[in-house]
């Protein structure tokens, strides 16, 4: 049940909140944890055994992990963690490899693999890095496990995060389970912030994906050079708008509640370097990946050489976890390599202008999402060469089928309006209270209004799911 639908909109989401608000401080849990559930079920009912049962494992292999010392305690976390990444390999993966192993076979003559394709279970990336964290901090003793089943559960599968992420860290929410106050103050804000990330997401990313989606299916004999840019840069826009407006909808919804997210985005295109784009986009992945495995690795404490071949494992890894195809393998290596050369680089790159800086660091960006955008690296190759004009249209070039005239002015409007006045649109803090919007979203009739706007269009376009579903 995406947040960008009407029925989550006008049916799931009032229906919760009246519940919740009505229901007694000591029940709010439950019923957050039961409609999380319900939420859940809604979209992948077949998978729910699973999440639940891996929860219930993770919150008594925890305890034990607490409790144990020495090399039961290692071996306690070496199983456990063992368990999520073959569940994560198994469903995320194993289509993969067949198809790999049979491309083999028939090269080598030998017969092909049958094999029923695994489904992915909605959200499971994002869940899976969550038990682990989860249990790599109760292992060094940075967080204390879960008292109650109920609140472990309910860290997993509250709904505004469960199916595609923010990335939460239990001991960042474990003093929410207990004790947080509900406000107008709160509500208001939530309402504010959740209608901005609607807006984003349907009035801009949706209608920057009709274009990208036009341009990425133009058959390689009628794409010019210009065509391939407009489409990389389209979906630029889109799966910024895309994810920090679904970001923007988790956090306010959480405020709803009266729980308190931290950020997942910073103005990631304003950046001047590669190395602080990746500190701005996807914040609660990138800092995952530098907690739970740059670090582990030795981050860059065993010189250059070691620490730039951590980041690139990082950098892999980062690539797989978003989809299991070769393109996005490289997405992450092409990002890896261009931090390491920046890195060497910086005091060269460090004199120049930081509006320049920030350009050349968009365009950087830019090329890469044609790798992660595109369906195979056919695709992606192709694409790229039309961009450096390396290959020129075999037949009369297209344009934008007439249609879409009037979304690319939403696009262009909306998309220049949000960078322009980003800093003020949306202030990014940590603290309470501070990380919400300006002053005139603070008026509860303006939220409202917006909301409405976007509900209303929504009821006069055709769904466009979130990117991040697939991962």
């Amino acid at each position: 049940m995406p947040f960008s639908t009407i029925l989550f909109v006008c049916g799931f989401l009032p229906l919760c909140l009246a519940v919740y608000w009505v229901a007694p401080a000591r029940l709010r849990n439950l019923v957050a944890l039961g409609f999380s559930v319900a939420f859940y079920a809604w979209g992948a009912p077949r998978f729910l055994p699973v999440v639940l049962a891996l929860g219930v494992a993770d919150f008594w292999l925890a305890r034990a992990v607490a409790n144990a010392k020495g090399r039961r305690k290692v071996t306690l976390l070496a199983v456990a963690l063992s368990v999520h990444v073959g569940v994560l390999a198994y469903f995320k993966y194993s289509n993969f490899a067949v198809a790999q192993l049979n491309t083999l076979a028939a090269v080598l003559g030998a017969t092909p693999y049958e094999w029923a394709d695994v489904v992915l279970p909605i959200g499971i990336s994002f869940l899976t890095f969550e038990e682990i964290s989860y249990l790599v901090d109760v292992f060094r003793g940075d967080a204390a496990p879960a008292k109650r089943g109920t609140h472990y559960m309910l860290f997993l599968m509250l709904f505004p995060h469960s199916i595609a992420g923010p990335i939460f860290r239990w001991k960042d929410l474990a003093s929410q389970f207990d004790g947080r106050v509900v406000t107008a103050d709160s509500v208001w804000a939530g309402v504010a912030r959740f209608s901005f990330g609607l807006a984003k997401k349907i009035l801009v990313a949706d209608s920057a994906a009709l274009i990208a989606d036009a341009l990425f299916g133009l058959p390689k004999e009628e794409m010019g050079t210009a065509h391939a840019w407009v489409g990389a840069v389209a979906y630029a826009i889109q799966i910024y708008f895309d994810f920090s407006g679904y970001s923007d909808m988790a956090i306010g919804l959480g405020a709803m509640l009266g729980f308190t997210f931290k950020e997942n985005f910073r103005e990631p295109y304003l950046s001047v370097s590669l190395a602080e784009f990746w500190q701005r986009w996807h914040i609660s992945l990138s800092s995952w990946l530098r907690d739970y495995i740059y670090i582990p690795l030795g981050g860059n404490r065993r010189g250059r050489v070691r620490g730039e071949m951590n980041a690139m494992a990082v950098f892999a890894v980062s690539g797989m976890w978003h989809g299991a195809a070769w393109n996005f393998l490289l997405w992450g290596l092409y990002h890896g390599v261009l931090v390491a050369l920046e890195r060497r680089a910086e005091p060269v790159l460090s004199r120049a202008p930081k509006l320049l800086r920030c350009i050349f660091t968009f365009v950087i960006v830019i090329i890469g999402w044609v790798l992660f955008r595109a369906k195979d690296m056919t695709q992606a190759a192709s694409m790229l060469a039309k961009m450096v004009g390396a290959q020129a249209p075999t037949s009369e070039p297209r344009g934008l089928p007439a249609e879409l005239f009037p979304r690319v002015g939403i696009v262009v409007l909306v998309g220049a309006l949000a960078f322009v006045f980003l800093r003020m649109i949306v202030r990014v803090r940590d603290e309470p209270k501070t990380w919400l919007t300006p002053s005139f979203f603070r008026y509860p009739a303006l939220s409202l209004a917006l909301l409405a706007a976007t509900i209303m269009h929504m009821a006069n376009t055709r769904y466009m799911p979130l990117i991040y579903f697939k991962f």
